[in-house]
């Protein structure tokens, strides 16, 4: 679609101010971390953080570019400066990103082995976690090279990722144009669902699904607990009325406690969850938007409201920084 001179600027702009804060926000994550590592990379979680936060770095240092990289000259797009070769690389790093996301997906699942099956962190870096790291960056890795002599990374008019060139020699539902073949990105529909938006929804029903486990867990803990209570206090009132002879109206005053261990593992079982939930926050907010504004395209043939490609400029770019609020500010403080 093409938008107006005006409409172009704001698209150009609004990713260099984006990506910027995200790129200061991965940037804070990674440093925060690498700074305290004698401490932090001892643990599960700091060691999926930092992974999620170095390609976010990478990822937001090309999404701040914005259209800079797009071939300069090329037609709707403002501010377009670049190459072939600086779009292929500007692309290559954009897919990138694709580990961020498998990231979340590996935050997930330590948060739901830690509180719902009570995993230790020993337990989850000796069986699961080098799989995790190894699988994400394989395919983020793997994915994105495919990508190169596939020759995907061409203008996708917000920057450069995967899009056919010229534009217009395809559709974006996959139809061919007779009259203007493609050089460059054959199939890029395609693509976009195989290598990207397949992967992403995948890993959003994966976390959807972990946070429902996790939550139904924590719901039962707290009920077993309160079950727990309720039988030492009624044991309490028991043991007083069998001791008096009477029942003793201030019972309730001397309430038993919990075991403590019992009390601390649940509050940190919740601070992991409320904290867990955030990050699938961020992840949802990031992406609805994008995914919302390719599948509009792809039903209306390329066509989308000016409204969700100003959303999909502003959100798509912001991971880093919703991360680091969440790292600084959230429930489990670093």
């Amino acid at each position: 679609m093409v938008y107006s001179e005006s409409e172009q600027k704001i698209l150009a702009i609004f990713p260099h101010i984006t990506g910027g804060l995200s790129l200061i926000g991965s940037s804070s994550i990674v440093y925060d971390i690498w700074k305290d590592r004698d401490y932090k990379m001892k643990q599960p979680y700091y060691r999926i953080l930092l992974g999620m936060s170095m390609f976010d770095v990478v990822c937001s240092m090309s999404l701040c570019l914005s259209t800079i990289p797009i071939p300069a000259g090329t037609e709707g797009v403002f501010g377009a400066r670049g190459t072939t070769g600086t779009c292929t690389a500007s692309g290559f790093f954009n897919q990138l990103m694709l580990g961020s996301m498998l990231y979340n997906g590996v935050l997930a699942i330590y948060y739901t082995l830690s509180g719902t099956y009570r995993m230790a962190d020993e337990d989850f870096a000796r069986k699961y976690e080098p799989w995790c790291h190894g699988l994400v960056v394989f395919v983020t890795i793997g994915v994105a090279l495919a990508g190169l002599p596939l020759t995907l990374y061409n203008n996708s008019q917000l920057w450069c990722w995967i899009a056919p060139y010229p534009v217009g020699c395809e559709s974006f539902s996959g139809q061919h144009s007779p009259d203007l073949p493609c050089e460059r990105g054959n199939d890029a529909w395609l693509y976009r669902w195989l290598f990207y938006y397949g992967p992403l929804w995948t890993t959003i029903g994966i976390v959807t699904v972990l946070m429902i486990v996790l939550t139904l867990s924590i719901m039962k803990e707290e009920k077993d607990i309160i079950m727990l209570r309720n039988r030492s206090i009624q044991a309490r009132r028991n043991s007083l009325e069998a001791e008096e002879g009477t029942s003793n109206e201030n019972s309730d005053n001397s309430r038993p406690r919990l075991p403590k261990s019992e009390s601390f593992r649940l509050e940190r079982t919740k601070k992991m969850f409320y904290q867990a939930l955030l990050y699938v926050g961020v992840f949802y907010i990031t992406w609805i938007i994008p995914t919302i504004n390719r599948v509009e395209q792809m039903v209306n043939d390329g066509n989308s409201p000016f409204g969700l490609a100003v959303g999909t400029a502003i959100l798509a770019p912001m991971q880093g920084i919703w991360n680091w609020l969440v790292y600084r500010h959230g429930p489990c403080v670093a």
